[in-house]
């Protein structure tokens, strides 16, 4: 679950914008870096502070190598109950502005490859480790931190928070001034802080970016949990790669060109009408690479309803939809191993023997929600005190992801709108809160769809001019991690429920040559 972020093609009129804004807001340093070393904020204690020259840097942690960053000051801090903040200060040429950057998985370490990419736009930028180190388990270990109570809620609600006051006072004691907004960015369980923040601390940010957020954790969990039932318990359903290639291929065939354009992407995923029955092998098949056991179709229409109590049938998260089967290999015990069953063994039962083919989706639903739900979940639908001061949310989400439920999302949405009518719920939340689905795009990243857009362009458009987003450009990158890889294909990303629609005339791969409606 790895957050991250969006530098790729921003829409035509954004990118005017941005051309065109005004200089000012741009600061220099009134403070040399290294004096603030040692120093203690009212909200901060600096362990560190060190200059970095203009060039190649290699991340603290050796993950990323940039090769190209502006001259920086690197500022490590402490914040409140023991949250570790990196704040990277623009030497020269700061925008006035200040972003937060999310994490992912179950965090531990900095988000570095998201921090580059704003430092180089001239954002004042820091990341956290969320109060806790290198965090990814394996079954059967004991995660200290998920026991103690103080970093649990740190993980859970508010070690971004708690970043978000240290940098802001790290920033003014560097420029001499704070920073005149300050916009968030984060995917996966990034994106889940950042809904904690619009939800339980509305006034850090004026604009935020959720992406795929994993808001429902205690949910979202139990959904892999249930695709690894579906898939694993018998050894007859689980889906092999080929057959997962031969799943996507039919849902593509069945639903692909409805919107005129047949392109290996599904645009609208809620209208398809796929049945997996028509892949199940004949009763006298003797080969079966080339259809689906009974078994088989049965583990898949699982992972498309997703996980109900088996008492009263009710849902307890959305089921997966069609045109994400390529990345379900995931939901087959590898997001079982690294999430589930460390978290359920840590935070839910505190028992390293606990077995997940033991989990009883009626009963230990409310257990699970009752022990951990308040602590480690973001799923309030009241923004409004995020709305009185002037907040802007943007919510994106792709209709290929591998892991999170699609249209959880468009649950959310709906909910904060407090109705499902589509013109009723855009009348209302238009104005501060907008949801964008990208089709063929997987977890954060990747897919076989565009998958890179400037969200945060698009939120300070509307933050400091009152442009609302009505569409965001996305790119097909040759390669999904380089976004200086050549360019394959544009789509616009519609504020949902607008869908692109090719006009007809044009390349389809390119995204003047579609209208959202």
């Amino acid at each position: 679950m790895r957050v991250m972020t969006w530098m790729g093609a921003a829409a035509g009129a954004l990118l005017v914008w941005a051309a065109n804004a005004p200089a000012a807001l741009a600061a220099t340093p009134s403070v040399d870096c290294a004096s603030l070393a040692g120093r203690s904020l009212p909200e901060a204690r600096v362990l560190s502070a060190e200059p970095v020259a203009a060039g190649p840097y290699k991340a603290p942690d050796g993950t990323v190598t940039f090769p190209d960053l502006p001259a920086f000051c690197r500022v490590v801090a402490m914040a409140e109950t023991d949250v570790k903040v990196e704040v990277w200060l623009p030497e020269a040429g700061w925008n006035g502005r200040f972003q937060g950057v999310g994490n992912g998985g179950f965090a531990g370490n900095f988000s570095y490859y998201a921090m580059g990419p704003a430092l180089r736009a001239g954002y004042a930028v820091a990341g956290t480790d969320t109060g806790h180190g290198p965090a990814e388990g394996k079954p059967g270990t004991r995660l200290d931190w998920m026991h103690d109570p103080t970093q649990l809620a740190n993980w859970g609600h508010n070690s971004i928070h708690r970043m978000t006051v240290a940098a802001k006072a790290i920033v003014a004691a560097r420029y001499g001034t704070p920073a005149a907004k300050a916009y968030f960015e984060g995917c996966s369980t990034g994106g889940a802080q950042a809904m904690t923040e619009a939800e339980y601390f509305p006034g850090d940010y004026d604009g935020i970016h959720a992406g795929a957020p994993g808001m429902n954790y205690t949910r979202l969990m139990m959904s892999f949990l249930w695709s690894s039932r579906a898939t694993l318990l018998d050894p007859a359903s689980t889906l092999s790669a080929e057959k997962l290639t031969l799943l996507h291929q039919a849902a593509l065939n069945a639903c692909d060109a409805a919107d005129g354009v047949k392109d290996g992407l599904i645009e609208n995923p809620q209208a398809c009408r796929f049945d997996p029955g028509v892949l199940q092998c004949k009763p006298d098949a003797t080969d079966t690479t080339a259809c689906l056991t009974a078994p088989q179709v049965a583990a898949v229409r699982a992972l498309y309803a997703g996980p109900r109590n088996p008492r009263t049938g009710e849902a307890i998260y959305p089921g997966l939809v069609p045109g994400s089967e390529w990345g379900w290999d995931l939901q087959q015990g590898k997001l079982l191993e690294a999430y589930v069953i460390p978290l359920f063994q840590n935070m839910v039962y505190d028992n390293l023997s606990w077995r997940w083919q033991d989990f009883d989706f009626d009963r230990d639903v409310t257990l699970t929600d009752e022990k951990v739900g308040a602590t480690i979940t973001a799923v309030s639908p009241d923004l409004s005190a995020f709305k009185a001061r002037g907040g802007k949310l943007i919510i994106s989400q792709g209709w290929a992801d591998q892991l999170n439920a699609q249209t959880y999302p468009i649950q959310y949405y709906q909910a904060v709108a407090g109705t499902s009518d589509p013109a009723q719920a855009r009348a209302r939340l238009g104005g501060y809160f907008r949801l964008f689905m990208a089709p063929g795009m997987g977890h954060c990243y990747g897919g076989p769809g565009p998958n890179r857009f400037d969200a945060v362009t698009a939120l300070r458009a509307w933050v400091e001019q009152g442009k609302a987003p009505d569409r965001l450009v996305a790119a097909k990158h040759e390669k999904d991690l380089d976004p200086t890889s050549a360019v394959l294909r544009t789509r616009p990303l519609c504020p949902y429920p607008a869908v692109a629609h090719w006009t007809g005339k044009g390349s389809s791969d390119e995204a003047a040559n579609f209208t959202c409606w």
